[in-house]
């Protein structure tokens, strides 16, 4: 079969196109002829070098995958060949076959493609399950750093949805219309100015982190809820979180999130959950761009150069 590598560490130029033989499915795994792939940050950190627990150099990176079972492993019912699935894993999902263990499997509905189930995957995953602890309730207002990236998406569908008024922070206004057709309520340019403006919010996600975190924080109403959920803008500086203590009175909360966190059965509970939001119209997936598997360098090359709207998705 057709793979992809990271031959060593480093730039997007170790990722290699390879011919491996097909892995054969293990108990309690099930092997998936992938679909779809998804590109994420995580698999650019892997590739870096940066990843914990770090793989050795060889290795096939992605953690999504959609497409179907094509065989199964010992103490798994043969039913499942023929299925059409997602899989999230710890790397593998580069390439035309791969297996998974069965709990980090979850059947897709017929109205949600391969595609789709990677676009949505790992980032609904973190902004449905990091907003379950702000409880949204309806009316509350809430602010999405980092908009047009892929948890930002997520998670301002799934804060409207909740009866959040959501206000976007993104970087163009041509993103800013399309937001506002996923149900944000007012968008902010981060390329006219500060970011945030001088309004406040009773929940703020953060897929950013950065210089800009400790503004942020000090945005928060009484009782306001900060989720951490990423920092694709880099370390906030080092007295970011004083913010915390100048806001003390107001009862701030600060909610570090990350789905490593999480045991399988939740995630494939809350996989199940999204999926048919998404098959009732409910949620939608956002594609940034398509390309054949074999332009892996491309697609990091495209994730890591330029903001992007939605989910990069590698076809085997």
């Amino acid at each position: 079969m057709q793979a992809v590598i990271v031959s060593s560490f480093g730039g997007s130029d170790v990722l290699q196109v390879v011919e491996r033989a097909e892995p054969a499915p293990g108990p309690g795994q099930v092997l998936i002829q992938v679909e779809a792939a998804g590109v994420g940050s995580v698999d650019v950190t892997a590739r870096n070098g940066d990843y914990q627990p770090l793989p050795e150099p060889g290795f096939v990176p992605g953690v999504e995958a959609a497409g179907t079972v094509v065989a199964v492993g010992a103490a798994v019912d043969a039913h499942w060949v023929g299925r059409r699935v997602f899989a999230l894993g710890r790397n593998g999902a580069y390439a035309e076959a791969v297996v998974a263990d069965l709990c980090d499997v979850v059947r897709l509905p017929d109205g949600v493609g391969a595609v789709d189930a990677v676009a949505l995957g790992v980032n609904a995953l973190v902004a449905h399950l990091a907003l379950r602890r702000a409880h949204v309730e309806e009316g509350e207002r809430v602010l999405v750093r980092g908009a047009g990236g892929g948890i930002g998406l997520m998670a301002a569908q799934l804060a409207a949805a909740s009866g959040g008024v959501v206000t976007a922070i993104t970087s163009s206004p041509e993103r800013g219309e399309r937001l506002r057709g996923l149900g944000v309520t007012h968008v902010r340019d981060r390329t006219a100015g500060r970011d945030g403006g001088a309004e406040t919010y009773d929940v703020v996600v953060d897929p950013v982190a950065g210089a800009e975190l400790g503004r942020h924080i000090e945005a928060l109403r009484p009782n306001g809820r900060y989720l951490l959920v990423g920092a694709a803008g880099g370390a906030p500086a080092p007295d970011a979180f004083a913010g915390i203590m100048t806001t003390y009175h107001n009862s701030p909360s600060l909610f570090a999130f990350s789905l490593n966190s999480v045991d399988a059965a939740t995630v494939g509970q809350a996989a199940a959950e999204l999926f048919g939001r998404a098959d009732r119209g409910a949620l939608r997936a956002v594609v940034e761009e398509r390309m054949p598997l074999a332009e892996a360098r491309r697609a990091h090359e495209r994730l890591e150069s330029t903001p992007v709207f939605g989910k990069i998705v590698l076809r085997p």
